[in-house]
């Protein structure tokens, strides 16, 4: 029997009408716990990478706050386009249509320009090699972005350098998104999550959402 054989709860016996691909069933919002419940509910929409996280009940809440303080700039020490970059180009690299998808109308609300969008995919070497249409901030984020994703270190001139245009705070920062979003990368890739389904009104809700 294959390994990907579907088993009772699998998505081919399902009644979720959100799951036909996932591999483990999504959370139950009516009978998780309270601390779950309550981080499901922090977006007007659903989203089906929440109640895949939500199958941990212990540690979901806490990763729910790390990516609920990347959607407040109170929290947040770059700027949002910063942030966006780093979960776009981690996405790409990492093949995680899922992420891509749910992250691109957040760069699209708040005007990343569209020539960024398109070269999302390029090579490191043309980001080091100034290639495309990245300042040199951005360069530098992306440099730190594929050193840990090909490597899971950096260079310590990459480093040095990239903090000629970042904080101490910042790049720290830059660091911890790139890792949870590469980890939400990997449970959407593993798991095999559903794509969500259209949501009626998404940008608008997204300006009110996302700070």
């Amino acid at each position: 029997m294959s390994s990907h054989t579907l088993t009772t709860g699998s998505a081919g016996q399902s009644n979720d009408p959100y799951r036909k691909t996932c591999l483990v069933p999504y959370v139950d919002a009516a009978t998780a716990p309270p601390a779950v419940q309550d981080k499901l509910k922090v977006l007007p929409f659903r989203r089906n990478i929440f109640y895949l996280l939500g199958n941990s009940h212990g540690l979901f809440p806490h990763l729910a706050g790390v990516i609920g303080g990347c959607f407040d700039s109170n929290t947040r020490k770059i700027p949002l386009l910063d942030w966006q970059l780093i979960v776009l180009r981690t996405a790409t690299t990492l093949g995680a249509k899922y992420e891509y998808d749910v992250n691109l109308p957040v760069a699209e609300v708040y005007e990343m320009p569209q020539e960024k969008i398109n070269s999302m995919g390029c090579k490191p070497e043309d980001v080091r090699n100034g290639l495309g249409p990245w300042s040199e901030r951005d360069r530098l984020i992306l440099r730190v972005v594929d050193e840990q994703l090909a490597t899971y270190t950096n260079e310590p001139q990459t480093i040095n350098d990239a903090l000629t245009v970042l904080t101490n705070e910042e790049l720290v920062e830059v660091l911890v998104i790139l890792g949870t979003y590469a980890l939400i990368a990997r449970v959407i890739n593993g798991l095999k999550i559903d794509d969500d389904p259209p949501i009626p009104g998404l940008k608008d809700m997204l300006r009110k959402a996302v700070k």
